[in-house]
């Protein structure tokens, strides 16, 4: 039962500290005076990508005795993050061109108008 407690905590800390963030963004990019759009893409990005880029930092710096192991959980949280982001895309997108097109379906790109 300790580790429902636990698990639902850190759920609560979770969900008020992305409030607290997201706050402080539209708060930033009012005084920078910049528009959502950039604010969102970039320091959100930077804010968001954060977790993923110090696991392997501190697995390399501050992690078990074993550095053999400590080297295996970076490259894992190196290589890991990227390739399960663009097969989480690769299938997103296909589930919408098959809702779309179907199986059967062309594509058709349409060429710009200020190409000839």
């Amino acid at each position: 039962m300790n580790l429902y407690i636990q698990l639902f905590a850190s759920l609560i800390i979770i969900v008020i500290a992305a409030e607290i963030f997201t706050n402080a963004l539209e708060h930033l990019g009012e005084r920078l005076k910049i528009s959502e759009g950039v604010t969102g893409s970039l320091f959100a990005a930077v804010g968001t990508a954060m977790p993923e880029s110090m696991i392997p930092i501190l697995a390399l710096l501050a992690g078990t005795e074993n550095q053999e192991l400590n080297e295996e959980i970076g490259v894992g949280a190196i290589l890991g993050a990227p390739l399960m982001l663009s097969t989480v895309a690769l299938c997103l997108m296909a589930q919408s061109a098959l809702r779309k097109r179907g199986l059967s379906g062309e594509l058709n790109p349409v060429r710009p108008k200020n190409q000839t």
